[in-house]
């Protein structure tokens, strides 16, 4: 008559017992996930240390999408040139000359044509004055001292003339002198107008080198320009010392810019190794190149000389004639080597930040 009662207390029982257990295996699991240790995510390392020099690691795929490309750089034969210092003149002078001049020659013409008048007038008055007095000696008096006036204001525009090509002459020299007031002037006209520039280049005293016909002089940008000579300046910079010239270039700089010329010098050619343009870095006041030392590997390195040839650099230290240096993509590279590590945080948990 127990055995229901006995049977439903059992089951009861059991219930309890398989809640209990449950809920021991829920405390310990979650114990055990709340302790587990998590493994940190280690970013990959792109800029490594290696005697000395600081990598840059790219795996291909990366360089093909940022575009990254090298060539190899070779020797070449250049020109040995010698260097010199100049600077750019203002040619507010030139115009102000030009314009005087132009001022000055009207008043000639005038000057000119009033004393044909005057002097035709005054010797048909002593014709008439001779002939039977039907001129006045008043009369003719005043045509006289007319036309002497005349002469004189003409004498006047010729001496102002003379003054200006002297003027033009002891600042620019005498073939821009003579080309002041011309009709046909090209050179001056390209010169005022600012489509080229007036150079002052002086070869420093102990250099026994004639001023070449040609030079190259470096711009902005790190361009070179041929220069033109035009002839020895009469003047010179008081800060320098050497004999002075004049040459002509078709580049826009400031007035009173500082350039460097490069004379050639009459001497066999060298052979450097040329660093193109494309791979200049400028960075920290100073040229560099990115060199790719193996697939994946980049290193940059100093372009030392600093030499400018043919949109270029000469170098003669620091690279190697089969040297591959990166053309496009040398900013990239140098954003990675700058950019600073990264770490990797041994926990996810936001709990862990306080």
């Amino acid at each position: 008559m127990n055995t229901p009662f006995r049977s439903k207390a059992s089951l009861t029982t059991l219930a309890v017992v398989a809640a209990v257990g449950l809920g021991a295996i829920g405390f310990f699991s979650y114990q055990v996930i709340q302790v587990a240790p998590v493994t940190a995510v280690v970013p990959p390392t792109r800029v490594t240390t290696e005697g000395g020099l600081t990598i840059v690691t790219l795996d291909e795929s990366t360089q093909i999408i940022s575009g990254i490309q090298s060539e190899p750089i070779t020797a070449s034969e250049h020109q040995v040139e010698h260097l010199a210092y100049g600077s750019v003149l203002d040619v507010q002078g030139l115009n102000d000359l030009n314009t005087r001049y132009l001022m000055a020659q009207a008043d000639s013409a005038t000057a000119q044509s009033a004393v044909s008048a005057s002097s035709q007038e005054y010797e048909r008055n002593l014709a008439l004055f001779k002939a039977n007095q039907s001129v006045s000696l008043k009369v003719l008096q005043a045509s006289q001292v007319t036309w002497n006036t005349d002469k004189a204001k003409l004498q006047a525009a010729g001496a102002s003339i003379r003054s200006i090509h002297i003027n033009a002459r002891q600042q620019f020299g005498a073939p821009l002198a003579s080309m002041i007031g011309a009709q046909e002037a090209p050179l001056l006209q390209k010169l005022l107008s600012r489509e080229e520039m007036l150079l002052r280049i002086v070869l420093p005293l102990g250099v026994d080198l004639v001023a070449p016909e040609l030079i190259s002089v470096e711009s902005s940008e790190h361009h070179r320009e041929t220069a033109r000579l035009i002839s020895v300046s009469p003047q010179v910079d008081p800060s320098t010392e050497g004999c002075a010239y004049l040459y002509r270039a078709a580049a826009t700089l400031p007035v009173g810019s500082r350039v460097v010329a490069y004379l050639p010098l009459p001497t066999p050619t060298s052979t450097s190794l040329v660093i193109p343009e494309a791979a200049i870095l400028w960075f920290g006041g100073q040229p560099w190149a990115y060199v790719q030392i193996a697939k994946d590997r980049f290193t940059r390195r100093p372009v030392s000389d600093q030499t400018p040839y043919n949109n270029g650099y000469l170098v003669s230290t620091g690279f190697e004639s089969g040297d591959r240096v990166v053309v496009h993509g040398a900013q990239l590279l140098l954003s990675e080597e700058q950019r600073p590590p990264i770490t990797a945080s041994a926990c996810k948990d936001p709990e862990c930040d306080d």
